[in-house]
């Protein structure tokens, strides 16, 4: 995306609702138990108002003991916190849609959402964002059935009260397009992967021109080692087969991109450190960033990213990196098993 460097950005973003979300936030994706606990207390501590969470991810019951604790001590009141939840989209129905809300809600100890998202769109691999899925045949036709009840679904959460804002997460500009042409409530955010070796640009421009906010998970890549596994097993309350979120990795482009030399050049003329470069060009193209981190000093570190700004210079060099590659490939959870079979009929 080239261009003159937008002005520095201020602590958030304005939404088409009005709403206001922070700049950054912190991403639980691959936290749980104790860890996450401590992660988002130490985020709300040190100053994020935002905080990413997703059913898919197993964790929102540690995510609320953090969040219980925080307005209990009065470190954060609930009016001032962003709290966004996610929904695994072929998860249709109105009525599931609305328990499943209720579920996440009362997991993170709180009366609403400020943003609800459906997670994943689900005929589409993860690929290119800007490529379009099949529109032939009755797989198309389902996904557009499925979406249309879904989002009608998620605008009644709105009406109830429930959630202040609904969106959309990994959804291409093709599958954008097709949700407008029927949506009510256009979607307040798209929350896709973002970083400087997946700029996405088309689907970032088309988001923008519509009035959807682009929110980047994963801004720094992944880690070509994921976590230690965990056990959120802390007593929350959710469905039986509740399915968990799971990724191929295509590449990790994490380490590269920390490592190159316009990153690493700029880190060091900034002072700042290669993951604040990379974070401080989300802003400046305006986007909203989600870095995931355990690490207390990594979490203070990421947040350290409004007191300067890239040159135009700077902003055109991290504009140029190629080539453009995804870190994440997406599995979708297994199909539920058959129901077993009627037991045998004898006759005398």
């Amino acid at each position: 995306m080239k261009g003159k460097v937008v002005s520095p950005p201020r602590s958030y973003f304005v939404l088409n609702t009005g709403a206001r979300i922070p700049s950054i936030g912190l991403g639980t994706w691959q936290s749980g138990g104790d860890l996450c606990v401590q992660a988002v207390k130490t985020a709300l501590s040190v100053g994020y108002r935002h905080i990413d969470c997703a059913r898919l991810y197993g964790n929102e019951v540690e995510v609320g003991e953090a969040l219980t604790h925080a307005f209990k001590t009065s470190l954060i009141k609930r009016e001032d916190l962003f709290l966004t939840s996610k929904i695994y989209c072929t998860m249709n129905s109105l009525n599931k849609i609305e328990n499943y809300a209720k579920v996440s809600l009362k997991n993170l100890g709180v009366s609403y959402l400020d943003l609800y998202l459906m997670h994943w769109p689900e005929i589409s691999a993860f690929g290119d964002a800007t490529d379009p899925p099949s529109n032939s045949g009755s797989e198309h036709r389902q996904f557009l059935s499925r979406l249309k009840n879904g989002w009608k679904a998620m605008e009644g959460l709105v009406e109830l009260g429930l959630v202040k804002a609904i969106g959309v997460s990994n959804f291409s500009v093709h599958q954008i397009k097709e949700l407008l042409n029927f949506a009510k409530i256009v979607p307040a955010v798209n929350q896709v992967e973002l970083h400087p070796f997946w700029r996405q640009d088309e689907l970032v421009k088309f988001c923008q021109v519509k009035g959807i906010h682009v929110s980047a998970h994963t801004p720094l890549g992944v880690p070509a080692t994921n976590p230690a596994p965990y056990d959120s097993s802390s007593g929350g309350e959710d469905e039986p087969g509740t399915p968990r979120i799971s990724f191929r990795r295509s590449r990790s482009v994490h380490g590269p991109m920390l490592k190159l030399s316009v990153v690493s050049g700029i880190a060091d003329k900034h002072k700042k450190t290669p993951e604040q470069v990379i974070l401080r060009w989300g802003l400046q193209r305006g986007t909203s960033v989600l870095p995931c981190s355990l690490k207390a000093d990594r979490i203070r570190q990421n947040i350290d990213i409004f007191n300067w700004s890239l040159s135009d210079d700077e902003w055109n060099r991290l504009n140029r990196i190629e080539p453009q590659s995804t870190s994440l490939c997406y599995v979708p959870p297994p199909p539920p098993p058959p129901p077993p079979p009627p037991p045998p009929i004898f006759s005398l």
